[in-house]
């Protein structure tokens, strides 16, 4: 009996921590799948941010959903709406603004009577393969071809609710580097001085992903990043002006 009581706090907490373990699997395949879906949604929306978010949006209900009705799917939807317009970050890696500055040009839609600045889509195997040069080397933002150029790859940065009580402070602490992982730490005492800084005082802090220390006692949400990639081929012209459509949000 002796001995039980003396493990059974580091035994719930191990089982916590590996039920919230498995969670965040569960939510960076989750997040993948969602992420494939929102560039999808930007390659036939001519890279629409908007489009994209939506798209990222329907990938991530899953991890809302509560109860299995049409009205719980409603509710799931809702949600992921609103994390992946406040909690996300969708940046588009390509076509980078060197293949916009090198391909980009306005073109005239009769029916809109209005003029889109864009990377042509159509009859791309039947382009000129070269790729075009200025003189300038830039390893990080290299001249591609018009065929890579219309290949749409982005990056999502996504703020995921940890909820397995005590597990998930414990992450989020450890993750942000905040106070002394231990008994001085986490568990008998806030690090934070509260006039100083609320947040705890990261060393390795997420500005979007971040909150502060009382909130999250009184709430129970401690988020953590995950992030997420995909590339697809365009499927409509790539609009730069696109991408501002959904602005995205900017840390706390």
């Amino acid at each position: 009996m002796t001995e039980f009581i003396i493990i059974a706090p580091v035994l719930l907490f191990v089982c916590f921590g590996t039920l919230q373990f498995v969670l965040l699997y569960q939510a960076k395949s989750t997040l993948d799948v969602a992420v494939l879906e929102a560039a999808r949604e930007g390659a036939v929306n001519h890279g629409s941010m908007q489009a994209m978010r939506n798209g990222l949006a329907r990938g991530i209900a899953p991890l809302y959903a509560r109860q299995a009705s049409a009205e719980g799917a409603a509710n799931a939807l809702a949600k992921a709406q609103v994390d992946a317009t406040q909690f996300s970050i969708i940046t588009v890696l390509n076509p980078s603004s060197t293949a916009m500055r090198d391909y980009a040009r306005p073109r005239y839609y009769a029916d809109e009577q209005v003029a889109y600045t864009e990377i042509p889509n159509d009859s791309l195997m039947y382009r000129d393969p070269s790729v075009p040069t200025d003189g300038q080397s830039d390893p990080n933002d290299p001249h591609v071809n018009i065929q890579d150029a219309n290949l749409l790859k982005i990056h999502v940065h996504y703020c995921y609710d940890m909820y397995v009580p005590l597990a998930n402070k414990a992450i989020y602490y450890a993750t942000n580097v905040i106070g002394i992982i231990g008994s001085g730490g986490i568990l008998t005492r806030e690090p934070a001085e509260v006039d100083r800084d609320p947040y705890g005082s990261p060393k390795n802090g997420d500005e979007l992903c971040k909150i502060q220390l009382k909130d999250g006692i009184e709430t129970g949400r401690w988020p953590i990043s995950i992030d997420s990639e995909a590339i697809v081929r365009m499927q409509s012209p790539f609009r730069p002006a696109a991408l501002t459509d959904s602005p995205n949000p900017i840390g706390n």
